[in-house]
């Protein structure tokens, strides 16, 4: 009963190409992030914003996931999210990006369990941001909501979240109980931001 949806339809503007096809550590970022969820989920959506795109994806994804395209031009995470949510066929649906490349199953099946009979779950930090980009969502209700804030041209991730009545908040410090480094929520959008990546994985890997 559970989907990931990954967004890989962003225009990369600061890093100048495609994020989630960067090479890091000798495999494609949205590869790594497709492989941390799969073992949790029924079903790995990829979405991104063009036939060019989905083409390049599908190649490198193989069988890992399905790809689809924006269902509008817009190219917003929130027309991302609308395009994963309404192919979603399970209950509920992990939605993060193709450029957090540190998903650790373990998280993923945790933040699921805590949305269980909630409209969702979403890491909360002290000063009350929450992280809509790893965060789960129950599908139907989020799909609602992200479509009238569509209609309004509020294009902000977040205010799902905000809508939906009853979402459990984690303490960002639960998470680091599991995860010290928050590597979870590592994203790689700037090139000092690859080099980082690229020495964490090789430590990780004991080299």
């Amino acid at each position: 009963m559970r989907t990931a949806i990954v967004l890989a339809g962003g225009d990369s503007t600061r890093m100048k190409r495609d994020k989630g096809l960067l090479d890091l550590a000798g495999e494609p970022m949205v590869c790594r992030v497709a492989d941390g969820v799969s073992g949790v989920v029924d079903e790995v959506f990829i979405v991104v914003g063009s036939a060019e795109q989905q083409g390049e994806y599908s190649d490198v994804l193989g069988d890992r996931a399905e790809v689809l395209i924006d269902v509008y031009g817009d190219g917003s995470p929130l027309v991302g999210a609308i395009t994963g949510l309404r192919r979603a066929r399970e209950e509920y649906a992990l939605i993060t990006a193709c450029d957090m490349p540190f998903v650790s199953p373990d998280v993923v099946r945790w933040l699921f369990d805590e949305a269980e009979g909630h409209d969702g779950a979403t890491f909360e930090w002290p000063n009350g941001w929450i992280e809509p980009f790893f965060s789960v969502y129950r599908v139907e209700p989020s799909l609602r909501i992200a479509r009238d804030l569509f209609e309004e041209k509020n294009m902000r991730l977040r205010m799902i979240l905000r809508r939906l009545p009853d979402v459990k908040h984690i303490p960002i410090d639960s998470l680091r109980e599991r995860d010290p480094e928050l590597l979870t929520l590592f994203d790689v959008d700037t090139e000092e931001a690859i080099v980082e990546a690229e020495k964490k994985l090789k430590k990780m890997d004991g080299g």
